[in-house]
């Protein structure tokens, strides 16, 4: 129902430190006090726009909503300096706390945001505030869940594309402070924006952003000086956690792991849910990703979303029995039966329940890499290990030449697309072997967490691989379901008598592989500028100013199986629950 809002703009909220930051109150018209909701952003709190949940949403519903530029942000005060996490904590904390003293709030507040703001949540609730009672992190992560996603590579584009965005902003300020920035540092940053491949491909990659004084140079991302996400101390993390993450969300791993982390220590029905949508890494979220439209029930608004962000915070802000604004038809008791979890299944185009994660009926199943058949055309993949000794495919990757990025789990503030592209185009590669089932008979529901086991040799000293697996559709389009990178060092050897046990993790997904459809799995080296490009030479991340061509061997059959290693469901339904 609609409520008369009142909206205060600009309102100064002081730091332990003196230091004001500025908010924008949103709430009830209605004189008594209510439980509030606290947004904290660098992007600016005039317009959020987000999909998960709005201001507007919450007094809706009978909460305020405070929006808050975070430090040295536009409207507050203080110095901005990305890439460092330790002021957001004790901002968060001195916050929450200013939030619950205001006449209007009734001492009950929880907190909302997606992606930066999600990460804020997690430090502000590590300093246990005392009136923080809930938060609703969306598509989060934290370094140790990023570190073990990626494989040790970098995630090049998406680093500097949101440090170039962020610079916008600084150097309009250095600007009407009168203390305009170096016109070589706008340049590069709108080279980033614009056209990112060209100085990304500079060597060594520390002398992009290399600028003193510009605030999140990548050369102290590379010597540690800088944390590309933030860590966190769950143990110190007491209140309930309502999780968003979507399929093809850069941070989809991170967002899995924190929620599961959270059930493990506080194992509680109904303290931690989680939603894990198709979508992509953005404050938006329609029903159309990459390229497949997942139906109306595929958008935010399909899903219900703020509406469950709102009787989550009810359940956990509002006294036992309070029901002023609760939506009609709330899922309180659906919540209990159908479990923690939502999940949409891709190819289903439905959403379903389950108690946890990965869903405890599925199932493992093996399917195994073999080289093509007689005078076939690339590899197959197969249900039971391959008859006959040990095969190998090879190829080259040059880091001069290397696969482009396309869709996949990649953040759009470059160049790139996200989601469930077509990789037809990448697969007439040399670099890129391919490993294909037969036409399925029945649907099979990949549902749970994907795993590669790949045998690997190089002749390189070090070197990177990365994989996909996709969905073969009888019209030919191979779209992308999960993908995979692994930074590879001390593999050398020409050729090398033994393969390295290359372990990748292709991460959570929910996806039906319908009947007549193949799965294909993809082999190569680079995926660029999503990561960046391993120079096949050891040494840190960053620092080489040369790189080196590297043959790469795939082992499989005999003692030597690559194994793709899927959790799916032991039998398809024929449909969900919202």
């Amino acid at each position: 129902m609609g409520r008369t809002t009142l909206i205060e703009h600009d309102v100064p909220v002081e730091m332990r430190d003196g230091t004001v930051l500025r908010a924008d109150v949103w709430r009830p018209a209605e004189a008594a006090p209510s439980p509030a909701v606290l947004f904290r952003t660098p992007y600016g709190k005039s317009a959020p726009g987000l999909a998960t949940l709005t201001p507007s949403q919450c007094v809706d519903r009978g909460y305020a909503a405070v929006v808050q530029d975070t430090r040295g942000r536009f409207a507050s005060e203080g110095e901005w300096a990305p890439l460092d996490w330790a002021q957001e904590g004790p901002d968060g904390y001195d916050t929450v706390e200013w939030t619950a003293r205001q006449p209007w709030c009734d001492g009950n507040v929880a907190m909302a945001g997606t992606s930066y703001q999600a990460i804020v949540q997690w430090l502000a609730a590590m300093e246990k505030p005392p009136h923080l009672r809930a938060i609703a992190p969306a598509m989060s992560t934290s370094a140790a869940f990023d570190a073990e996603q990626l494989g040790g590579c970098l995630r090049l584009d998406h680093l500097t594309s949101w440090l170039g965005l962020t610079a916008l902003e600084w150097v309009q300020r250095r600007a009407a402070a009168g203390d305009p920035v170096d016109a070589a540092v706008v340049a590069e940053v709108v080279q980033l924006l614009t056209t990112p491949d060209v100085p990304l491909r500079r060597l060594p990659l520390s002398a992009v952003l290399d600028f003193e004084g510009f605030p999140g140079r990548l050369r102290d991302v590379f010597a540690g000086k800088a944390a590309t996400v933030a860590d966190y101390r769950i143990g110190d993390v007491g209140v309930p956690t309502f999780s968003v993450g979507g399929w093809y969300d850069v941070f989809s791993h991170g967002t899995i792991e924190l929620h599961r982390a959270m059930r493990a220590q506080d194992p509680v029905a109904g303290r931690h849910e989680l939603v894990v949508g198709p979508w992509v890494h953005s404050g938006q979220l329609p029903q159309v990703q990459g390229e497949v439209n997942t139906g109306l029930y595929g958008s935010a608004q399909g899903a219900r979303l703020a509406d469950l962000h709102l009787d989550f915070f009810d359940r956990h802000l509002r006294p036992a029995g309070h029901d002023a604004g609760r939506a009609a038809g709330g899922d309180d008791a659906g919540k209990a039966a159908g479990g923690d979890v939502r999940y949409f299944l891709f190819g289903d185009d439905t959403w379903h329940r389950a108690e946890s994660w990965p869903p405890p009926e599925a199932v493992d199943a093996s399917w195994y890499l073999a080289g093509p058949e007689c005078d076939g055309k690339g590899g197959r993949l197969l249900s039971a290990p391959p008859p006959g000794g040990v095969g190998r495919d090879a190829f080259t990757y040059d880091p001069e030449n290397p696969v482009p990025s396309h869709g996949g789990r990649v953040l759009q503030l470059g160049r790139l697309a996200a989601g469930p592209l077509n990789q037809a185009h990448l697969e007439s590669r040399p670099d890129v072997l391919l490993y294909t089932s037969e036409p399925l008979t029945e649907p099979l529901d990949v549902v749970g967490r994907q795993r590669l086991r790949l045998r690997f040799g190089s002749d390189a000293p070090a070197t990177a691989v990365v994989a996909k697996l996709t969905d073969v559709c009888p019209d030919g389009r191979s779209l992308l379901v999960a993908e995979a990178s692994l930074r590879l060092e001390g593999v050398g050897g020409a050729p090398p008598d033994e393969p390295y046990d290359a372990d990748l993790l292709l991460g959570d997904t929910a996806w039906r592989f319908a009947p007549g459809h193949r799965l294909r799995v993809h082999v190569t080296s680079s995926n660029f500028p999503h990561l960046d490009r391993h120079p096949n030479l050891p040494g840190p991340v960053g620092e080489a100013d040369h790189c080196r061509p590297a043959r790469q061997t795939v082992w499989h059959g005999g003692p030597y199986h690559s194994v793709l290693r899927l959790q799916v469901l032991p039998a398809s339904g024929a449909g969900g629950t919202a």
